[in-house]
């Protein structure tokens, strides 16, 4: 049986309850949903038997509760989410038991932070700047097709393919292709009606599909002695990057956040302003650790970060800035006296005593 989150605080299996996101880090605003995030530990029973779970979470993501076992192996990898937790202010624990204060940070954090959160925050970098070339560059219209990628060799220049055919007063399925032994992506190109014999070719690309158009050539079996009208060059490369483009903006339209995006287009820049406002944060966070060992979960960049969200900064002045701050972070941590990694044995003797403990607590309840 699959559990809930409604299980876990009915088996009170929960051992960590916080706020998480906006509020956590003092950024929320009116409009800001209430995530939370936590820990739990199954049952006996289920943790020794066939139906581990590692994660429990809400139909919308924004409720997650992390199995112990799981938790201490984010904490070993030093994940910005288990930190954050591990470093949860007061004000927005709902509930920690006693156990989990065997966890001491000094074992935890560590100079792998620095690929942790800088590396989380370079991804939302990239998130953006994927945002921002979807936004100054839609594509619209239909799928790209095969034919727009063919082109025919002239003697002194060369033609769409699909202009020539018109020009030629010839028909794409009447056509039948070889290979052009040398010439990547090269082709004789034949023609049905100069056979003296009735011939039917297989076309330039396969058509059994129109939903699903073939990405390479259709190949004939061309007569012996007949002569070629053409040579054809298809850029099967370019014609699947332009495939991948295309779907990969219809998935990007159906999934992105119209409220988000709506935003976006309001303020202007051209980016994520709520991923930009993330990456910084991530990027302070990382400073911290490699400076104090400490991350501020509350944000006293608050007036800042809220500032980013709103889209008061230009594109390129964020990405130098960021640019900037991660250099700054590189040269902290390459000083840094935080260990080179967590402690991973400590951190596993951990998960082991908390829930040796757990379990005998229940057991006398």
């Amino acid at each position: 049986m699959t559990l809930s989150i409604a299980d876990l605080k009915q088996q009170n299996l929960i051992v960590l309850d916080t706020l998480s996101g906006s509020r956590a880090y003092g950024l929320d605003t009116p409009q800001s949903d209430t995530d939370l995030r936590g820990v739990f530990i199954l049952p006996a029973e289920r943790y020794f038997g066939f139906t581990y779970t590692e994660q429990v979470c809400s139909e919308r993501n924004d409720h997650v509760y992390y199995e112990l076992g799981k938790y201490m192996k984010l904490l070993a990898k030093n994940n910005p989410s288990s930190i954050e937790l591990l470093f949860a202010p007061q004000e927005t624990i709902f509930y920690r038991h006693p156990l989990l204060a065997m966890i001491r940070p000094d074992c935890v954090v560590s100079r792998l932070c620095r690929d942790s959160f800088a590396g989380y925050a370079l991804s939302q970098v990239k998130r953006a700047k994927g945002l921002n070339k979807k936004i100054f560059n839609p594509i619209t219209g239909d799928p790209p097709c095969p034919l727009d990628y063919c082109h025919i060799i002239g003697s002194d220049q060369t033609y769409p393919a699909e202009t020539w055919l018109t020009r030629q007063h010839l028909q794409a399925e009447r056509c039948g292709l070889s290979v052009l032994p040398h010439v990547q992506g090269g082709y004789w190109l034949f023609y049905a009606d100069d056979c003296q014999e009735p011939i039917r070719f297989n076309g330039l690309f396969r058509t059994d599909n129109p939903a699903a158009p073939s990405q390479d050539i259709c190949l004939s079996s061309i007569p012996k002695g007949l002569k070629p009208r053409a040579w054809l060059v298809f850029n099967k490369d370019g014609y699947a990057r332009s495939l991948r483009d295309y779907h990969e903006y219809r998935q990007w339209e159906q999934e992105r956040n119209a409220t988000r995006y709506q935003g976006t287009l309001a303020h202007g820049n051209g980016y994520d302003a709520k991923n930009m406002m993330h990456t910084f944060r991530l990027l302070r966070m990382a400073q911290e650790i490699a400076t104090s060992g400490q991350p501020l979960v509350r944000r006293p960049d608050r007036a800042e970060l809220l500032a980013i969200k709103s889209g008061q900064f230009d594109y390129d002045l964020l990405m130098a800035k960021a640019a900037a701050e991660l250099a700054a972070i590189d040269a902290s941590f390459a000083t840094s006296t935080l260990p080179a990694s967590p402690d991973s044995g400590q951190i596993e003797g951990w998960a082991v005593a908390i829930r040796k403990a757990w379990y005998a607590e229940r057991a006398c309840a």
